[in-house]
């Protein structure tokens, strides 16, 4: 087998021969001032100290929001925006929407279409307001409606009082009728009726109790108005009555009633009555549904998925259309305004 030993040499002579010229060329020829590399290099040595405002206005430079605008497209106006963000479209029946348009059309409306795009909501899903992706009881509108908030996010959603619904108002009906006496010296009739309407049984018999008082005498039985009234003062008077105009007693007491601080007028024969009405609410957040109260306005109830936190009654009146008033009241202390539950809708 030929080695090939004489080419293997003439190979080594030919490398060991440039190697040498190289180191040596350049110093005979005097290029060895022209090939220096300076190693070390001093920026103040060619450009000064660096001044505070020099530094700062550098770094404000550097920190700049450089922007581009758009390419021209069909639909779509153009507008500067950061060389780092792309432009979000949409096409729906051959038109191209930038979803961060304000004033482009809403793909599913009533949705904005930059909250959609923020939160990565898949616009193109007929059933995307029913549809609850976080499973926290609130689906997409109710997520938007309630607060605009996160769809995907458990941990964010809409109040609880979204969830309330006024269902109910029962009542609790008072009643004083000042029947007999007319003697300032003697004794006064005077009955209490009341009727309370209940969750269950929804009704329970009229309750009735009948006084005879003296002059200054506290009265009053039925819960809540326990030793509530007394008699202050006595007036005797007719009235025309019927056939032939003939007098008819009319007189009047006056009651003090200890709870408001006011004076009121009972009239012989005839009653004065006093409403309480009471509130029954449904709670209906899915997996925690609850029916609450009966609640009367002072009175203050807790939420299922919500425990800790009170609302109170503010305000009811007797018709179930004008709503209740709720305000809540801790543990972080008072809402700033009261929060108005309907019949048959959730507050928004």
């Amino acid at each position: 087998m030929n080695k090939h030993y004489d080419k293997i040499i003439l190979v080594f002579v030919v490398i060991v021969t440039i190697a040498l010229a190289a180191v040596w060329i350049p110093g005979y020829l005097g290029l060895s001032e022209t090939f220096a590399v300076t190693e070390k290099f001093s920026g103040k040595e060619n450009y000064g100290e660096a001044s505070a405002e020099g530094i700062q206005e550098t770094i404000d430079h550097m920190q700049r929001d450089i922007k581009w605008a758009t390419p021209t497209l069909e639909g779509v106006p153009q507008k500067p925006l950061p060389l780092t963000r792309s432009i979000p479209i949409w096409v729906k029946n051959d038109e191209e929407i930038d979803l961060l348009d304000p004033d482009a059309p809403k793909i599913r409306p009533p949705l904005d279409n930059s909250w959609a795009f923020k939160y990565g909501v898949n616009v193109g899903r007929d059933d995307l307001l029913s549809l609850d992706e976080d499973n926290d009881g609130y689906n997409t509108l109710e997520e938007f409606n309630g607060g605009k908030t996160d769809p995907g996010d458990p941990d964010s959603h809409p109040s609880y009082t979204t969830k309330l619904v006024l269902s109910e108002i029962k009542e609790d009906t008072y009643a004083l009728i000042y029947r007999t006496g007319d003697n300032p010296e003697g004794e006064f009739g005077v009955r209490e009726e009341a009727t309370r309407y209940e969750a269950d049984p929804p009704r329970i018999p009229p309750r009735r109790k009948s006084h005879f008082l003296k002059m200054n005498k506290e009265f009053g039985t039925h819960p809540g108005h326990e030793d509530r009234y007394k008699i202050t003062a006595f007036e005797k008077r007719t009235v025309p009555g019927g056939a032939g105009g003939i007098p008819v007693p009319a007189h009047l007491l006056t009651i003090a009633d200890k709870t408001s601080g006011k004076e009121f007028k009972l009239e012989y024969k005839k009653s004065k009555l006093e409403t309480t009405y009471y509130a029954v609410i449904d709670f209906q957040l899915p997996g925690s549904e609850a029916k609450l109260g009966p609640f009367k306005v002072g009175e203050s109830f807790e939420l299922p998925a919500e425990p800790g936190v009170k609302y109170e009654i503010t305000e009811l009146e007797g018709t179930i259309e004008k709503g209740v008033k709720l305000r809540k009241t801790g543990p972080d202390g008072a809402s700033p305004q009261d929060i108005t539950i309907s019949s048959g809708k959730k507050n928004a």
